[in-house]
C-alpha cells in the first residue's frame, strides 16, 4: 500500500475582530472539515501515518503477487510533526489591555483554511469499528462501496489518517487485517466490492498479504463519507490523482454521485495534505463575554475568554479555527471533573498546564478539581473542532474546562 497523507485545499480568511458584546452572527455556513491558521507548520503529539489503498505494496511488509499488480502504486510517506488541527498562527499586531481586560489585535485577523480527516484517542488493540450493514441500493442502483470506488477510480485513492497508527501506533497491521477480516465478510456488498476492485479472485484462506490489502481498502471505504442529498450521495475529500509516485497531483473535490455512479463535480481544485490534527468534540461549549457558545459555530475574529500569564481572565479575539470531518470508528476521551465539568477532547489535546488530556488519571489534581473519570469512548459527531484565542496562553474554557489549544 501507498503510504499518504489527509488533507484538503486552503483558503485565506481576513476580516476585522469581533468587538465584545456586538451582536452575534449566525452560526457559520462554512463547508464542515475547514481548519482556519496562518502556517503550515505544527509541532508533533504523536507521528501519524496513513495508507492509500490503491494496490498492496507497501506497510508492514511487501505484497506478492497474489493481489492486483495493474494497479498504480503511490509511494508517499508522510512524516511530518502534528499536535493537532493546525501550525503556529499570529494575529496582526495583538496587544493586551489591561484596564478593559481584553486582548485586541491591531487591524485585521487573517488565517489559512485546511481540512483534514483525523482519528483522536488512544485506541484499544482493534480500534476500527466493527462493520454495520451496507444500506440497500435503489432498484438497479450501486451499493455504496461500489459507489465509493467509482469515486476513487475517477480521482484516486482518498488520503485519509489511518486509525491503526494515529495518533498512536498499535498492533501489528497484518494482525489487525487477519482479526478483523471475518467482520468485514459479514457485509456482503462492501466486501464484494473490495475483493472485485483489488482483483482478489482466489477462495479464502487469503495470504496475508490479500488480507492486508483488503483491510486497507476498508478503512478507507469507511473515511469516505456519502451524506444522501436528492441527487444521490454528497462527497468531499483530498485525493491522491494518478501522477507518479514521487509526484502524486492531490487534489480537493467536492461533489455529487448518483446511485447509478454517474459522478457530478461541484468544485475540484489543488489539495493539500497537512498533518491530522486533533481536536474538541462538537457541541462543546467555549465561554465567551456574550455567554458559551457551541465551538462549531465560531468564526475567525470572535471575542472568547482566555487566560493572561498572570491567571486572570481575559477577553481575546480568535486568531485561528478549525474543523476536521472523522470517520465513524474515532474515539474520544469522556474527562469528568470531580465538580462536575465534563467535556469530551482527543487524548493528545494539550490541557492548560502543559500535559496532554491522554495524561490525566482518576484522582489527578485539574484546574482546581479532580479527575473522576477519563476513559475512551467512541465519538459520533462526524467532526471535531478547536480554536485559538490571541495572547500569551493560546488557553480557553471548554464546558468550563480550562484547556490548551492545538493551533499554537
Amino acid at each position: 500500500m501507498a503510504r499518504l497523507g489527509s488533507s484538503y485545499g486552503k483558503r485565506t480568511n481576513s476580516r476585522p475582530a469581533h468587538r465584545t458584546g456586538a451582536k452575534r452572527r449566525k452560526p457559520s455556513s462554512r463547508p464542515a472539515g475547514w481548519t482556519t491558521r496562518s502556517s503550515p507548520s505544527a509541532r508533533t503529539c504523536t507521528q501519524p501515518v496513513t495508507f492509500a489503498v490503491d494496490g498492496p505494496g507497501s506497510g508492514n511488509r511487501e505484497a506478492g503477487p497474489s493481489v492486483l499488480s495493474d494497479i498504480r502504486l503511490l509511494a508517499i510517506a508522510l512524516a511530518l510533526a502534528v499536535a493537532a488541527c493546525g501550525g503556529a498562527t499570529a494575529v496582526s499586531d495583538p496587544s493586551a489591555t489591561t484596564a478593559s481586560g481584553t486582548i485586541a489585535p491591531g487591524a485585521t485577523v487573517t488565517g489559512t483554511a485546511i481540512t483534514v480527516t483525523i482519528v483522536p484517542g488512544t485506541l484499544p488493540p482493534n480500534p476500527t469499528k466493527a462493520p454495520s450493514p451496507t444500506p440497500s441500493p435503489a432498484p438497479g442502483g450501486l451499493t455504496q462501496a461500489a459507489l465509493k470506488y467509482r469515486i476513487v477510480a475517477r480521482f484516486g485513492p482518498l488520503a485519509f489518517c489511518d486509525p491503526d497508527y494515529y495518533p498512536v501506533a498499535r498492533a501489528d497491521e497484518e494482525t489487525l487485517a487477519h482479526d478483523r477480516l471475518p467482520d468485514i465478510q459479514k457485509d456482503g456488498p462492501t466486501f464484494s466490492a473490495i475483493v472485485s476492485y483489488l482483483s482478489i479472485t482466489t477462495n479464502p484462506p487469503y495470504t496475508a498479504d490479500q488480507e492486508l490489502a483488503i483491510y486497507r481498502s476498508w478503512k478507507m471505504l469507511n473515511a469516505l463519507r456519502l451524506d444522501p442529498v436528492s441527487a444521490g450521495f454528497h462527497f468531499a475529500g483530498v485525493f491522491i490523482g494518478f501522477g507518479s509516485p514521487s509526484t502524486p497531483r492531490e487534489r480537493r473535490v467536492d461533489g455529487t454521485v448518483d446511485q447509478m455512479g454517474a459522478i457530478t463535480v461541484a468544485s475540484e481544485g489543488p489539495g493539500v495534505r497537512p498533518p491530522c490534527p486533533i481536536c474538541l468534540a462538537r457541541g462543546t461549549r467555549i465561554a465567551t463575554p456574550s455567554g458559551d457558545v457551541a465551538v462549531e459555530d465560531l468564526e475567525l475574529g470572535d471575542t472568547v475568554w482566555t487566560r493572561d500569564f498572570s491567571g486572570a481572565r481575559v477577553a481575546a479575539p480568535l486568531v485561528a479555527i478549525g474543523n476536521t470531518p472523522v470517520p465513524a470508528m474515532h474515539r474520544v476521551v469522556a474527562l469528568l471533573l470531580s465538580d462536575g465539568r465534563f467535556v469530551e477532547v482527543s487524548p493528545c489535546h494539550p490541557t492548560a498546564d502543559g500535559r496532554t488530556v491522554g495524561d490525566l488519571r482518576a484522582d489527578d489534581a485539574y484546574d482546581g478539581a479532580l479527575v473522576v473519570d477519563a476513559r475512551l469512548v467512541a465519538y459520533s459527531g462526524g467532526a471535531t473542532f478547536d480554536v485559538l484565542p490571541a495572547g500569551a496562553t493560546g488557553t480557553y474554557w471548554a464546558n468550563g474546562v480550562l484547556l490548551g489549544s492545538t493551533l499554537r
